[in-house]
């Protein structure tokens, strides 16, 4: 079995047309390495921030800007 190492992970969403910071989340996560660790948290972010505003779709994107261990 893979030991899992602890990271804090810091995901910007942002507007990718303005460039626009929409929020930056730092999350705890634990995983067997940094790549890892980056992978998981952006595709959690993706699935839990609102892409849509009614029936408009929201332009968002998001980026791993630090992964840093965490004790």
């Amino acid at each position: 079995m893979t030991e899992l190492k602890s990271f804090a992970c810091t995901i910007r969403v942002f507007d990718p047309a303005s460039g626009e910071t929409i929020v930056e989340h730092i999350l705890p996560v634990d995983s067997p390495d940094a790549e890892h660790a980056a992978a998981s948290t952006l595709a959690n972010a993706a699935s839990f921030t609102t892409k849509t505003d009614g029936d408009a779709v929201r332009s968002v994107a998001f980026c791993c800007t630090a992964v840093k261990p965490r004790r």
